[in-house]
């Protein structure tokens, strides 16, 4: 497996095919020292060990963008980690110890001593980090981190295929579509994403989850830094966009669901799939003869590619 891929060989089990989901909103401390960042990565292990209590028999918990660091708008470069930090081997050890797979997000120093990376990493329920998917959009002009390269997806517990979208992610169509054309049928976007942009939040993740026929888990932080408040929201949105559920906002909490990736994967097949129909489009016409049109005629991926605008 490359430093920033997916576990796309290995295969979890299967088992039913019901993937139980804990979301942790969480309330990070803005942390301006190491000794701060172990606080959070504390506070962590107790949340995970609220949410096997509260959903016994999960198989993911799913933390917020900047959980063990917060987003202090100063000392960016003193409290990133390493990827085998004790804080991070704090949370493996957790996920083995409650045989439950998880998903966090350190800002990573790499060892190079280039700029830090903002690094989504799932973990499994061996206690291994199973993929790393650094963010390919950080926010301008607050966020001063390294972009990423890759949208990962990765195999994951009950027939999932994983994509995770970090905050701003979520603002560029791209990345949702490329996490579908990669197999995703679960997305979990996680943010933090600051008042006010509540209707924003809810807008683009149900439109995510229309677009590309697969569930969305939206994690949120909630808390007050020196810059910003964050509101929570927290939700769950099926393929057709419906939101079936919706965490409280302003307060730290655990939110609990079940979903059917493999449901995604059926309904691709034997279903409408804007994925299929976007490379086949009027395909229905006896004039296309079943085959239709493929995305050669929009101009802007091929044309733009490397444009400064």
């Amino acid at each position: 497996m490359s430093n920033h891929g997916g576990n796309s060989a290995a295969i979890p089990d299967i088992g039913n095919g019901i993937l139980s989901y804990s979301a942790v909103q969480f309330d990070p401390i803005s942390a301006n020292t190491l000794e701060e960042v172990d606080q959070n990565a504390d506070r962590i292990l107790q949340w995970m060990d609220r949410a096997v209590v509260g959903n016994p028999g999960c198989d993911i918990i799913v933390f917020p963008e900047c959980c063990f660091q917060g987003m202090a708008p100063v000392n960016w470069l003193q409290v990133g980690i390493a990827i085998n930090s004790v804080p991070i081997q704090k949370v493996c050890a957790k996920c083995k110890e409650l045989s439950v797979w998880g998903i966090f997000n350190p800002w990573i120093k790499p060892e190079d001593g280039s700029d830090i990376e903002n690094t989504a990493i799932v973990v499994n329920d061996q206690g291994e980090i199973a993929a790393q998917y650094i963010k390919m959009n950080p926010a301008l002009s607050m966020e001063p981190t390294k972009p990423g390269r890759d949208m990962v997806v990765c195999n994951g517990p009950k027939g999932s295929k994983i994509a995770i979208l970090i905050c701003a992610d979520a603002l560029y169509p791209e990345c949702w579509r490329e996490a579908a054309f990669k197999g995703a049928n679960v997305v979990f976007h996680i943010s933090h994403w600051p008042i006010p942009g509540e209707r924003m939040w809810k807008i683009t993740n149900q439109a995510g989850a229309i677009f590309n026929s697969y569930y969305v888990i939206g994690v949120n932080s909630v808390c007050t830094d020196e810059g910003y408040s964050f509101f929570g929201g927290s939700m769950a949105v099926d393929p057709m966009g419906m939101i079936t559920y919706e965490a409280p906002r302003g307060m730290p909490c655990v939110f609990t669901g079940a979903i059917s990736p493999m449901a995604v994967d059926a309904a691709r097949i034997s279903g409408s799939n804007l994925l299929w129909t976007a490379y086949h489009r009027g395909a229905c016409s006896a004039d296309q003869k079943g085959v239709g049109l493929d995305l050669s005629d929009y101009t802007f991926y091929s044309a733009h590619s490397g444009e400064e605008n």
